[in-house]
């Protein structure tokens, strides 16, 4: 007898071949980019399965490949058959708007249509229906619609099952699967964050480019705070008025009223009780010993201590300030209070030929920690020039800067972690999985609304030589996205980011259970070196899910960790890479012959994280934990 799953893929086959529309259906992992040109592959999987720990965020996407019209679709709530369910804004669907790249981010981006903003079907901030069905899908095309599943905390484990309806031009039934771990992960990310937002960014692409609606525009704010802190991201300016004057005086009501609930757990986050983990004195410039003062001691009387206060000194001198501008800051900073951390993005190398003296977070930019072999002065890994305590950022350099100074101009450049729009999935999700490898407490970004300030973020995201950066937002108002709240839209490039923080707590949490060596040769498998940050849906998923049998493991639970079916899938016109059909590299940096499809994985192969093949249903935690024990060779080339 068949199972139910086994069924409804049978059904759905059945539905697609003879329905008199031309329209397939078809599920493809998150972590591909799902361009207008990707068509599916033989086989291509048609129902849903991943898996996920508690607490955690996991998503697939449905794509229809047509022609059809009036698509819609919606998903009943997921249940385990014992009276528990995931329902409400822990499932939301948001379909995929395209953007169109006019020229090509780097050695390795593409011109033309790329999905990017999130239109959400039901938005999970406000709670308002909007415009993401029905759509239209050409002949020949392919859409997607991303489904976004979150296993709240208290989650029992085991396996949830729904359905997913699609209706219009094409009817189908997706069964979907979520397998929970008998494990959670934290609401507040363990490594911190700080993301940029502009004063007035949010009041610019909502209109209002002065910020003179005061409530409203705080408001709008606190909205954008809630968002990147349920994809696990901190705005380290969660304010955008004066909080304390050059003089020292004092006015936090409106800081407290909209700012403090991110910082003590109150606000109505989706991550129950989540926490930024980083603010910013006085917002991304150099404050005076009154003003660090002040900030500090308001943020112990609140109880915000678990939260990392520091004073953004300067920002890539010489481009921001000059390096005699750096010291003089720094000593105004311990004046006020020693304890506040004071941050430079910069290298130990360059603060030490500068006579700079009294950084307390170096935050060099990526490239400067492992650069590629013959690049100059800081070829080779850097990590060691670095305290234990040390944040890290990536910029325009991943793809090539242009228009920024300072002789960084480098087109062409390839193989680095990017959130440009027009990258492999796996690049924006990489530097996690990294900053576990490398040691590194947090990371920092420049800004997330920067082609707020450009032009329309909808029609281009065009800045320094790439589209995206400095912006993983969209405006979502009503006149674009229906409903009658403005709300931030989501790109998913944010998406990547905020998965490749939970599987960075992933990581974590098998170091704290005496895992730290395994995971680490797990995390370099995926991702060997800083410039190698293109990797496959397949390998992550395999990774993750010997993650967790090596976690349960520990944990004394050796419940299966069953590895997702939907990895697969063509990857023509923009998809990632397929390890079958290409060599893969090993933790050391080395390239294999190409690996053997991994056993259930579906029709699009790839690698599993070791670079061997992988039965993974096969395997038990006992065998997984002895298997991540001989990979302790790739250990010698990151030290932890």
């Amino acid at each position: 007898m068949k199972s139910l799953p086994q069924f409804f893929a049978l059904a759905v086959t059945a539905l697609i071949a003879g329905s008199a529309s031309a329209a397939q259906v078809w599920v493809a992992p998150a972590a591909q980019k799902i361009r207008p040109s990707v068509q599916p592959a033989a086989g291509a999987p048609t129902a849903a399965s991943i898996a996920a720990a508690q607490n955690e965020f996991e998503s697939f996407q449905v794509v229809v490949t047509g022609a059809a019209s009036g698509v819609s679709m919606s998903i009943e709530g997921l249940n385990d058959g014992k009276g528990h369910t995931i329902s409400g804004r822990d499932l939301v669907l948001y379909r995929e708007a395209l953007l169109n790249v006019l020229s090509q981010t780097g050695g390795d981006g593409a011109a033309g249509m790329w999905p990017d903003a999130l239109v959400p079907d039901v938005d999970p901030i406000a709670g308002e229906k909007r415009n993401a069905f029905p759509f239209d899908v050409p002949a020949g095309e392919s859409r997607a619609v991303l489904v976004d599943v979150h296993a709240p905390d208290g989650t029992p484990a085991g396996a949830y099952t729904g359905v997913l309806h699609i209706t219009g031009g094409v009817k189908v039934d997706v069964p979907v699967t979520l397998t929970v771990w008998d494990f959670a992960i934290p609401s507040t990310s363990t490594l911190r964050s700080a993301f940029g937002l502009a004063w007035n960014g949010p009041c610019v692409g909502h209109g209002d480019g002065g910020c003179n609606g005061g409530a409203s525009d705080l408001a709008l704010r606190a909205r954008y705070v809630q968002a990147a802190l349920d994809n696990h991201l901190t705005l380290h300016t969660p304010y955008y008025t004066s909080t304390v004057d050059s003089s020292g005086n004092q006015n936090w009501a409106a800081f407290d009223q909209y700012a403090g609930p991110f910082l003590d757990g109150t606000a109505p986050t989706r991550l129950k009780g989540a926490k930024l983990t980083s603010l910013a004195v006085n917002g991304p410039q150099a404050a005076n010993a009154a003003q660090v003062k002040a900030w500090h001691d308001h943020v112990a009387a609140k109880g915000w201590t678990s939260t990392t206060l520091f004073d953004y000194v300067c920002d890539e001198p010489p481009l921001t300030c000059a390096w005699s501008d750096v010291n003089p800051r720094i000593s105004q900073a311990r004046a006020g209070d020693a304890s506040v951390a004071t941050l430079v993005t910069t290298t130990t190398d360059e603060a030490k030929a500068q006579g700079v003296s009294g950084i307390d977070l170096y935050t060099p930019v990526v490239n400067y920690v492992d650069g590629k072999p013959g690049s100059g002065q800081f070829a080779g890994n850097q990590r060691a020039k670095y305290g234990s305590n040390v944040w890290w950022y990536q910029s325009c350099m991943s793809f090539g800067c242009s228009a920024v100074g300072g002789g960084r101009d480098g087109t062409g450049e390839s193989g680095w972690p990017t959130y440009a729009v027009d990258s492999d999935a796996t690049r924006n999700r990489a530097m996690e999985w990294m900053s576990y490898s490398y040691n590194m407490q947090g990371e920092l970004y420049y800004e997330t609304t920067m082609a707020y300030f450009t032009g329309d973020p909808w029609v281009t995201q065009a800045n320094f030589g790439g589209t995206g950066d400095g912006t993983l937002f969209y405006p979502g108002t009503p006149a674009k996205i229906g409903g009658s709240t403005e709300i931030p839209v989501e790109s998913i490039r944010l998406k990547g980011l905020r998965d490749g923080m939970e599987d960075y707590e992933l990581l974590h949490l098998a170091s704290t259970l005496g895992l730290g060596a395994q995971a680490l040769a797990i995390a370099q498998g995926v991702y060997p070196k800083t410039y190698q940050a293109t990797t496959s849906p397949a390998a992550l998923d395999n990774a993750r899910v010997e993650l967790a049998a090596l976690i349960l493991h520990a944990l004394g639970k050796d419940a299966p960790a069953t590895p997702p079916a939907n990895t697969g899938g063509n990857t023509s016109g923009g998809g990632s890479t397929d390890c079958t059909t290409t060599a893969c590299t090993t933790p050391d940096g080395t390239s294999t012959t190409p690996a053997t499809k991994v056993a259930g994985i579906g029709s699009g192969g790839g690698c599993s994280s070791s670079g061997v093949q992988s039965a993974w249903l096969a395997i038990p935690a006992l065998a997984l934990f002895a298997f991540s024990r001989r990979r302790k060779r790739a250990l010698a080339k990151v030290g932890r």
